[in-house]
């Protein structure tokens, strides 16, 4: 399948499926040559930093590694699900440079695996610097706005009280204090355990005192939090 096929892939932008946006990306890229040469010389520089491209058994190109690696990063997909859609989903096949009639070019996931897995950490961070560098020039003002998502996730976490923050705080510098003694040889931490038991008495005292109230609270109240801080 020739370049300018890849170029123009078509795409079904209103399916919400993740491979979509990848697949838009990469079909960007190619159509930009320095981009495009610029990123497929990185991928070269692992894929060939221990052997000669021409010498040896036909791997796989360049590009198709490229376009596997972004999908199976940009989807979280394992090998085998990578595997099956390199043979099987339409528009990659053709964002690979595979065209419809050409049956015998499927892949051994391992195969996938092994080229993919020549790609460095540093490279694919270099490779995504320069996909957003693309992205900044397309839309200069993308960046001045951010969109997140949030979910909800079920957790033990406490409602944030002074005597509960002041808990917390202590418990974290008696225990770095205790870990930084140790390493200076500096002796008199050993109850670090015990001091903080005293902590968690004063705060569980100050919890009740504030839940029932009564007469003279608030002066026991400043009482207890200033055993605590004392």
């Amino acid at each position: 399948m020739g370049g300018e096929t890849i170029s123009n892939v078509p795409l079904n932008l209103g399916c919400r499926d993740e491979i979509i946006p990848i697949l838009a990306a990469l079909k960007h890229i190619y159509a930009q040559p320095k981009l495009r040469d610029d990123i497929l010389q990185l991928v070269a520089r692992d894929v060939n930093r221990d052997s000669n491209r021409k010498r040896g058994r036909k791997g796989m190109d360049y590009w198709p590694i490229l376009v596997l690696a972004s999908v199976r990063l940009g989807c979280n997909f394992d090998y085998d699900r990578l595997h099956d859609l390199a043979e099987q989903h339409r528009a990659l096949r053709q964002m690979m440079g595979i065209s419809d009639w050409d049956a015998e070019a499927d892949f051994n996931w391992r195969t996938i695996r092994n080229n993919i897995a020549l790609l460095r950490p540093e490279t694919v961070e270099r490779i995504n610097h320069a996909i957003v560098a693309e992205g900044h020039t397309l839309a200069p003002e993308a960046a001045e706005t951010v969109r997140g998502d949030s979910f909800v996730v079920e957790t033990n976490i406490h409602y944030p009280t002074d005597s509960s923050l002041i808990r917390d705080g202590l418990r974290k510098v008696l225990s770095l204090c205790a870990v930084i003694a140790t390493l200076a040889g500096i002796r008199g931490w050993r109850q670090h355990k015990h001091l903080y038991g005293k902590v968690k008495s004063l705060a569980r005292q100050i919890d009740r005192v504030a839940a029932r109230k009564g007469n003279g609270y608030q002066q026991r109240l400043q009482r207890l939090y200033r055993e605590l801080l004392g």
